[in-house]
C-alpha cells in the first residue's frame, strides 16, 4: 500500500501554520517547566533545584519563554480574525457566525478552565468579541493602539500616577494565592482540583486586569489583525525585506534590554528565581520588562517567517505546521498530558521533578504530538476538536475523512 501523505490545503498559509506550531511548542514548554501549574506557586517552590540543568532550564524560561509565546499565540489569533474577515465580508454570515464560533470557544474554555485554571481560550473569545468594533478602523491606527497595548503603556500609566506606591518588594503575581494553590495541585483529588479551579475566577481576572495581560494580549491581537490588512503573510516573498526589518530592529532592543536585564541582577537590584524586585525600581523594571516580552515576541514571530522562506530551515521548520493545523486539539491534549504527569490524580510528580528533567518531559511530549499531528492529518482533514467546533459552528456534521487514492497524496482540501 501506498504511504500516506499530506499536502497542504490550498486555503491555509502553511507559514502561519509552522508559526502557531511554533507557538505551540514554546507554551509547552512554559507549562511544563513549571509542573504544569496555572497560577503562582510560593516564591520557595521555584529555588527548589539549584542544579546547573536546573539553572539553565530557569534561565531560557524566564529569559526567552515567560511572557512570550502567548503573545505569539495571540498575534496569530488576531490574524486568523482577519482571514476570517476577509473571506466572510462577502457573505451575510459575520459578524454573527464569528460571534457563535467565538462563543463556543468560551464554552470549550469555560470546560478546560475547570481542569486546568491556567486557560486562555475564555479569554480568547470575550477578547475576540471586543475585537469586532475594530475592524475598520484604519491600519495606522490599528498599529498606534496594538503598540500602546503590546508595552502594556495603560498599566504602567495608572501604576506610576494613580496606584498606590507599594512599600514592599514585587514579588510574583497572585503570591497571595500561591500557599493554598500549592497545597491543592500537590495533594487534591480531581474533584477537589476541578472546585479550586472553578472557585479561582475572581483571582485569575485580578490578575488579568492587575498585570495588564488583558491590553497586552488585546494588543497583539490588534497587531495581528493589523499584519493581515496590509497582506505581509499573504504576499510573504514580496515583503521578505520588511521581515527583516522588523526583525533586525526587534532583535536589537531584545538584545539590549537582555543585557540590561543581566546587569541589573547582578547589580543586586533583582533575585531569581523568586523574582523579588527592590520597591524603587519596580515600575521601570517592569515596564522595560513588557517592552521586551513585546519586542522578543516580534523577533520570534518575524524570525520563524524569515527562516521557513530558507530552503536549508523549511525542511525543518515545515514539521511545526502539522501541530499548528490541529492547534486547538494540541493545546488542550498539552493540558492531558500535564494532569497525568504531575497531579495528584495522576502520577504525582509535583514539584519531586527538577527544572532538567521538565525539559526532558518537554521533549518527550513535543516528539508525541508531533507524530500524532502527522499520524491523524494523514487520515484526517482536521484535528478532531476542530472538527467539532466547526461541526457546531454550523450545526452540521463536517468531512473529516480523507479521500484516499492508491499512489496519490491525500487531498486536505
Amino acid at each position: 500500500m501506498a504511504e500516506r501523505r499530506i499536502t497542504q490545503p490550498k486555503n491555509r498559509i502553511e507559514t502561519i501554520d509552522v508559526l502557531i506550531g511554533f507557538a505551540l511548542v514554546g507554551i509547552l514548554h512554559a507549562h511544563i517547566i513549571i509542573w504544569y501549574t496555572g497560577a503562582a506557586l510560593p516564591s520557595e517552590i521555584y529555588a527548589k533545584y539549584t542544579g546547573f540543568a536546573d539553572g539553565i532550564a530557569m534561565g531560557i524560561f524566564g529569559g526567552l519563554v515567560f511572557g512570550k509565546f502567548f503573545s505569539v499565540f495571540s498575534f496569530l489569533f488576531g490574524l486568523s480574525f482577519y482571514l476570517h474577515f476577509s473571506k466572510s465580508k462577502q457573505k451575510n454570515d459575520f459578524p454573527a457566525v464569528y460571534i457563535w464560533r467565538l462563543f463556543l470557544l468560551f464554552l470549550i474554555g469555560i470546560v478546560h478552565h475547570i481542569f486546568w485554571r491556567g486557560d486562555i481560550l475564555a479569554i480568547y473569545a470575550v477578547l475576540g468579541m471586543l475585537l469586532i468594533l475594530f475592524r475598520k478602523l484604519p491600519p495606522r491606527v490599528l498599529l498606534v493602539i496594538a503598540l500602546v497595548f503590546v508595552i502594556n503603556l495603560p498599566t504602567h500609566i495608572y501604576d506610576l500616577f494613580i496606584a498606590d506606591t507599594p512599600n514592599s518588594e514585587m514579588g510574583l503575581p497572585m503570591e497571595e494565592e500561591a500557599e493554598a494553590y500549592y497545597a491543592l495541585v500537590k495533594n487534591a483529588d480531581l474533584l477537589r482540583v476541578l472546585e479550586g479551579n472553578w472557585n479561582s475566577w475572581p483571582a485569575k481576572i485580578e490578575y488579568q486586569l492587575k498585570s495588564g495581560r488583558l491590553f497586552m494580549t488585546f494588543g497583539f491581537f490588534l497587531l495581528g489583525f493589523y499584519a493581515g490588512c496590509i497582506r505581509i503573510f499573504t504576499e510573504i516573498k514580496r515583503n521578505i525585506s520588511k521581515f527583516s526589518s522588523w526583525n533586525k530592529t526587534s532583535g536589537r532592543i531584545s538584545l539590549i534590554l537582555l543585557l540590561t536585564g543581566y546587569l541589573i541582577y547582578w547589580a543586586g537590584l533583582v533575585s531569581l528565581p523568586e523574582i523579588k524586585i527592590v520597591p524603587e525600581y519596580k515600575w521601570i523594571m517592569g515596564f522595560l520588562f513588557d517592552i521586551y516580552n513585546a519586542g522578543l515576541t516580534i523577533f520570534y514571530i518575524t524570525a520563524v517567517v524569515i527562516l521557513f522562506n530558507m530552503k536549508v530551515f523549511n525542511k525543518i521548520l515545515k514539521p511545526l505546521g502539522f501541530m499548528g493545523r490541529m492547534a486547538l486539539t494540541n493545546y488542550l491534549a498539552q493540558t492531558v498530558f500535564g494532569l497525568i504527569i504531575f497531579y495528584q490524580f495522576g502520577f504525582g510528580l509535583f514539584d519531586k521533578t527538577s527544572l532538567g528533567l521538565n525539559m526532558l518531559f518537554v521533549g518527550v511530549i513535543f516528539y508525541l504530538q508531533l507524530n500524532f499531528s502527522k499520524w491523524w492529518l494523514a487520515r484526517y482533514s482536521q484535528g478532531p476538536v476542530e472538527w467539532l467546533w466547526r461541526s457546531l459552528t454550523y450545526f452540521r456534521s463536517s468531512p473529516i475523512r480523507n479521500r484516499q487514492h492508491e499512489g496519490q497524496p491525500i487531498s486536505m482540501e
